[in-house]
């Protein structure tokens, strides 16, 4: 079981080695390392998300109306 262990620990290692060299890569191309470099490089530009109905509705809120009956009851 240790050895399996040890196994899969230096896989991790290397692998996190190889994604650091490819990051320093990219950082040599150019990349800023945000998102805008992945939509440009996959060409994804064109692709739409998911567009959702408006689900919220907004009323006209207007609390001075509120506050006039308040005080009007107040002072009854």
């Amino acid at each position: 079981m240790f050895e399996s262990v040890s196994g899969l620990n230096r896989r991790i290692e290397e692998l996190e080695t190889h994604k650091l060299h490819l990051l320093s890569k990219l950082k040599q191309y150019g990349d800023k390392g945000g998102l805008e470099y992945i939509v440009k490089t996959q060409k994804l530009e064109s692709v739409k998300g998911k567009e959702f109905d408006s689900r919220v509705t907004v009323e006209n809120y207007q609390p001075e109306k509120r506050r006039e009956e308040m005080d009007e009851e107040y002072e009854r």
